[in-house]
């Protein structure tokens, strides 16, 4: 699995890509940080992202938290669209041309408002239903990629999709 950990600091500015992605990072921190309730450690927010469909879940990390798992304890704040449309903007504002952009992230905001993410570029994500191989050939219009960055699963995707339109 390639798996891309960013952490954004400050003194983090080149051009255009980076600055977009850091500003979209950026919006989507303050929309998981205001997740937060009282008690609360950190969020995280697991997303598994298409241009036509996502998945994402969220849970914040809490002592005397609702939920048990090995992990610890947990709340599940609400999603709300805000939330949603940042991680959309995350996800379009870390596209490279050729090379794509994430299938799935792992995004974390402790309460004091440090953050951090890992992307995953190259495996297939992970979804609670299938999806349909359609939903692949729709991303890759949004967010093309050239041959050398299309894992095989994709490529299967992509074919199996593009078949079902003909």
């Amino acid at each position: 699995m390639a798996i891309c950990q960013r952490k954004w600091s400050s003194a983090m500015s080149d051009g255009g890509g980076i600055i977009a992605e850091k500003a979209a990072f950026d919006a989507l921190g303050r929309q998981l940080l205001a997740l937060l309730a009282p008690g609360d450690v950190d969020v995280r927010l697991d997303a598994s992202v298409l241009a036509p469909v996502a998945l994402l879940q969220v849970r914040a990390r809490n002592p005397r938290g609702k939920y048990k798992t090995d992990e610890g304890s947990f709340n599940a704040p609400r999603l709300n669209s805000q939330v949603s449309d940042a991680v959309t903007a995350l996800r379009a504002a870390a596209y490279r041309e050729g090379a794509g952009t994430w299938f799935s992230a792992r995004i974390a905001v402790t309460a004091d408002g440090a953050a951090s993410a890992e992307y995953n570029y190259d495996d297939e994500p992970h979804w609670d239903a299938p999806v349909d191989s359609v939903a692949y050939v729709t991303d890759f219009k949004h967010f093309p990629r050239d041959e050398a960055h299309q894992p095989d699963w994709l490529r299967a995707k992509l074919a199996e999709g593009r078949a079902k339109h003909t």
